[in-house]
């Protein structure tokens, strides 16, 4: 069933108050068996299902792997039948595994890949491959937005500047080159929300997702009337929207048949990726930041306040709720940069990584500006590049090279949020390069902070936690990450001078390659 309430022009945040009904439900579970919390990610590459206990530890888990359809343009697509089939065996081996153990799943939620507009027709069937966040075929209506709508004006409603990864531009693009698919469509939502139709029928999104449309108000939580006009995009059905740990359905007969779930378990409305692995990372306040080092990077932080930054270098959306932000740095080329130069070398990342263990800067320096950098110098035609070479210069200078000039461009992130007035004092790092510790150690010592790795997948993590306030486990989500909180082995700072002499040496890079 498609559950609708207001005109869209109307639509802010809901909350459904039905904690007694949950916690009578968790009880009555009890009885049956080992509880369990789900939580699925629908990634870039893969979709990932995990089931997590009472005490937060994480019993069981199951990947399968996506395509990315790529093509002309800087097409990158997903298509919704891969989700639904491989999502599908992703929870059902889950779910068989839990049940040759005697676990009893709860209660589910789902978190993915952002951005993407999922465009559904009147039937609750997609109308096209969904534009992925790194499908960058939009740079035109990038533009165009621009010269619609004044980029401060944008900035300050949406807490976002246009770039080709949100959402609205991809519509603009559909109007422009196949309109058709607009006039099919009926229904607008996210990649993760495709999964919880899939599991109870509902139609709909969380406020986190929304949050990156380029549509939303970043302090009501509104649908913005003003720029939905200005862009032209009047004709779309926007989505309500909850709150991220809301029961927004329950998984239905056909949704139990899809994913071997039990018909009936509540289903949370569920986050965005970035907003879900901040979370199971424990992000609460602005107490502590996060550090992903994925492909792209990331320097998160909480906020019980939406701060915009005048100059755009950092976006402003929302958290799991609407009294909470979150304020993201991006790096665009991270780990990019890093799996770049170990592929030039054609070496594992971890072999080449341990020619350089244990020693500090090595007088060579690397812009890591592979695709352009976003934090702080937003400037997409910047380029990178090794600076200060010599005919003496080895295999394992540039190595420390380009790992210290990720090292240095995190920072030059986090100084962003300083000067914003937001000075955490801890730092969770996760993402795939975190792996590694001597990158866990570099970047501690440039930025001089001790870093906590965190060992769960803590987007998949995230999810499960809202999972388990939706079935009443928690009354809410900061309860949740204080019974589960996220740990892991600690690296402290060393050698601060050097590395302070290097990072300063390293900011006078940009400048010289700007405009290059």
């Amino acid at each position: 069933m498609v559950e609708k309430s207001l005109d869209h022009r109307e639509r802010r945040c809901y909350h459904t108050n039905n904690s007694y009904t949950l916690l009578s439900w968790s009880a009555s579970l009890q009885l049956a068996g080992a509880v369990m919390y789900i939580g699925i990610d629908l990634g870039s590459s893969a979709v990932k299902a995990v089931a997590v206990d009472e005490t937060g530890a994480c019993v069981a888990s199951h990947s399968r792997p996506l395509t990315i359809y790529r093509g002309p343009g800087g097409q990158a697509e997903h298509r919704p039948a891969d989700w639904e089939s491989e999502a599908g065996a992703c929870l059902r081996a889950l779910t068989e595994e839990l049940g040759k153990q005697g676990h009893v799943p709860a209660a589910i939620a789902a978190t993915g890949q952002m951005d993407g507009p999922v465009l559904l027709d009147a039937h609750l069937r997609p109308v096209a491959p969904v534009q992925m966040w790194c499908d960058a075929r939009c740079a035109a209506q990038c533009e165009d937005i621009e010269s619609r709508i004044p980029a401060q004006k944008l900035l300050q409603i949406t807490g976002h500047s246009a770039v080709t990864g949100y959402t609205a531009p991809k519509l603009m693009w559909f109007a422009e080159h196949e309109p058709e698919v607009l006039t099919r469509s009926a229904h607008l939502i996210f990649p993760k929300d495709y999964l919880t139709l899939l599991l109870s029928g509902t139609v709909g999104s969380d406020i986190s997702d929304a949050s990156n449309s380029l549509l939303l108000d970043v302090r009501s939580g509104s649908w913005d009337e003003s720029i939905v006009s200005a862009l032209g995009l009047d004709s779309v059905n926007l989505p309500d929207l909850s709150r991220s740990a809301d029961v927004v359905g329950h998984v239905s007969r056909q949704g139990a048949e899809w994913s071997g779930l039990p018909p009936g378990i509540p289903v949370a409305a569920g986050a965005g990726d970035s907003i879900a692995a901040a979370l199971g990372a424990g992000l609460t306040d602005s107490s502590r930041l996060q550090i992903v080092v994925g492909s792209a990077g990331n320097v998160n932080c909480v906020l019980d306040r939406p701060i915009i930054d005048s100059r755009g270098r950092v976006h402003t959306g929302f958290f799991v709720d609407s009294e909470h932000w979150i304020c993201t740095g991006v790096l665009q080329s991270a780990g990019a940069s890093i799996q770049w130069w170990s592929d030039v070398l054609d070496m594992p990342l971890d072999e080449m990584v341990a020619e350089v263990e244990g020693v500090g800067p090595s007088g060579v320096f690397f812009a890591p500006y592979l695709a352009g950098e976003r934090t702080p110098h937003l400037d997409a035609r910047v380029r990178g590049g090794f600076v200060a070479l010599e005919g003496s210069t080895s295999r394992a200078d540039m190595t420390r090279a380009v790992l210290n000039g990720v090292a240095c461009s995190f920072r030059d992130a986090a100084q962003v949020f300083a000067e914003l007035g937001v000075h955490a004092n801890e730092i969770s790092i996760t993402g795939g390069a975190a792996r590694n510790e001597t990158i866990c150690r570099l970047i501690a010592n440039v930025m001089q902070k001790s870093l906590t790795r965190i060992d769960a997948d803590v987007t998949a993590m995230g999810a499960a936690m809202l999972a388990a306030c939706a079935a009443g486990r928690f009354l809410s989500w900061q309860d949740a990450a204080a019974a589960w909180p996220a740990s892991g082995e600690v690296f402290a700072p060393e050698n601060a001078a050097i590395h302070e002499e290097a990072y300063q040496q390293f900011r006078r890079l940009y400048p010289r390659l700007a405009g290059w």
